[in-house]
């Protein structure tokens, strides 16, 4: 009742929308139940709005719409588009549950609000955020982070029109930018600029040569995380002083640039005079030996163990990381059973690695016996695990509940062998039969340079041409069967094929350009070799 009132005397005043003043209070919002849905409804500006993963029944004045958490798409909602520009925007926010709110509000596509909370149940108002866009716009609420961003109900969005008063382009450049790598990351930090007019934001460019060329006033760049073309940017507003480009491949050198600014779209205003702070970084020479994220629903060449019991582990689809799949083990099926299951990496070459490291995710529930993480050189690869020698390795692990919990970086640089395995241990009794769930596990080292790849082994294969383009040959020296898989530099199997050929043509048309890993396995002679591949 209170939103229809409110509704029907915005429309009595036509005047007020006259001058271009906005108001979105969701009256047409359709979802009031805990069930999260995509859909879209009419605004009250008359143009049709869109949400993704959205709930209804925890509200600030009914209808409200609530963004989900770890949802399988990221929770957002978007405007249709909206007229006479926007020259403040302010909006009220609740944190519906205990995870802290770290929410995102852009207007075309350009971020120009973070607003965080840690006090549940509490309404917060953003304040007007000065935007100063002219013309025809959209606006976008979106979740920070699309794993640990809180739920969040939004309601009451106000906004002016354009006045056509634009800011003065900031006083001062950023101090203290600097870029230091990190695993397929480089991470940058600055102290935020001082002076007479603060800058809105920054815009950060960035390159894989010395080449980069200021911004140009009223030509907004829009953000490009991806480098594989040689070139990103990235917007970052005022007081957030952090940033990131990933997925990096190793041992590569990046160029970066900050140059601050002042409002939006056609009035945006760079400083460009005098030098912009600059910064460059190689990555490490830190790849990926293993990994597996049960994205295609199955182990793939990871082996299963089951010593004891009838209980297995299994692939759940659903309740893995961000609402994916993951690795399930559980004695319980009716009542505790006495089991003992592992889930064991394929063999790795420790020799060709320095700083070896092991990394997951696990999430479990109900009493019983921990989840165990071990790493052995000497296992077979077939026979019971049990009967071979096994070091425990410590790792951080779920509280419970289901919470999922990162591992840390744990470090196994101190195995070292040709056939190194990482298992994980499960075991229950007739009493207590806990269940507990596995993703994101990736084991990464630093490929030692120079090594001798040109051995006789079983397994040893070479990769012609390389850097290839659409296809190359994978030369062998046996007839024995062999899994090969094509591995991201974020440990992503992006191709998978089998052959016992000793020369194989391996298609490439389906991959973008840039730097992967051939992983072939030999499980008669128990042989797991990786060379790295340049994609043109």
């Amino acid at each position: 009742m209170k939103k229809q009132l409110l509704f029907s005397i915005i429309f009595l005043l036509s005047g007020f929308w006259a001058i271009g003043q906005g108001n979105e209070n969701f009256t047409n919002y359709p979802e009031t139940a805990n069930a999260y849905h995509d859909g879209t409804f009419t605004g009250m500006d008359g143009s049709t709005w869109s949400y993704t993963q959205s709930r209804g029944d925890s509200v600030i004045v009914a209808p409200s719409p609530t963004f989900g958490k770890k949802r399988p798409l990221t929770s957002k909602i978007i405007s249709g588009t909206l007229h006479n520009g926007c020259g403040t925007i302010s909006f009220d926010y609740k944190q519906t549950f205990s995870t802290a709110v770290n929410l995102n509000l852009f207007i075309n596509g350009l971020l120009v609000k973070n607003v965080i909370s840690t006090a549940q149940g509490v309404v917060t108002n953003s304040g007007p955020v000065t935007v100063n866009a002219p013309g025809d716009f959209t606006l976008m609420f979106k979740q920070a982070d699309s794993s640990n961003s809180g739920q969040v109900t939004i309601d009451n969005v106000i906004w002016t029109a354009f006045s056509g008063g634009p800011t003065p382009e900031p006083t001062n450049y950023p101090t203290n930018f600097a870029a230091n790598p990190s695993p397929f990351t480089i991470n940058l930090g600055w102290t935020d600029a001082i002076g007479a007019q603060l800058p809105g934001a920054y815009i950060i460019l960035a390159s894989d040569q010395n080449n980069i060329v200021a911004p140009i006033d009223g030509t907004p760049i829009p953000d490009d995380v991806n480098l594989a073309d040689g070139h990103g940017a990235l917007n970052v507003l005022q007081g957030v002083q952090v940033a990131a480009f990933g997925n990096l491949p190793a041992s590569k050198q990046y160029y970066f640039k900050i140059y601050p600014y002042t409002n939006s779209g056609a009035l945006i205003n760079y400083k460009t005079d005098g030098t912009a702070p600059s910064a460059t970084a190689t990555t490490s020479n830190t790849v990926i030996i293993d990994s597996i994220h049960f994205t295609n629903k199955t182990f793939g060449n990871w082996i299963l163990k089951n010593v004891t019991g009838a209980e297995v582990w299994v692939v759940d689809s659903i309740h893995g990381i961000n609402g994916g799949p993951c690795g399930k083990m559980s004695g319980y099926a009716g009542q505790s059973n006495v089991n003992e299951d592992w889930l064991i990496s394929p063999a790795m070459n420790f020799n060709l690695y320095n700083n070896e490291a092991l990394t997951f995710q696990s999430a479990y529930k109900y009493t019983g016996a921990p989840l165990e993480a071990l790493i052995s050189n000497d296992y077979d690869g077939t026979t019971n695990p049990g009967d071979f020698t096994w070091t425990p390795l410590t790792a951080t692990w779920s509280a419970g509940n289901y919470a999922w919990t990162p591992s840390g970086t744990v470090n196994v640089s101190g195995t070292s062998g040709t056939h190194v395995y990482v298992g994980f241990k499960y075991t229950s009794d007739a009493t207590a039969a806990s269940t507990w769930e596995l993703d994101d596990i990736v084991i990464t080292g630093d490929l030692i340079i120079g090594i001798n790849e040109k051995t006789t082994a079983d397994g040893e294969f070479s990769v012609s041409p390389n850097p290839a383009s659409g296809k190359c040959t994978l030369k062998f020296n046996n007839e024995l069967k062999k899994e090969i898989r094509v591995i991201s530099v974020i440990g992503s199997t992006v191709l998978e094929t089998a052959t016992d050929q000793m020369n194989y043509s391996l298609n490439l048309n389906s991959l973008t350009s840039g730097i992967y890993f051939i992983q072939v396995s030999i499980p008669a002679a128990k042989s797991t070799q990786v060379r790295k591949l340049v994609i043109r």
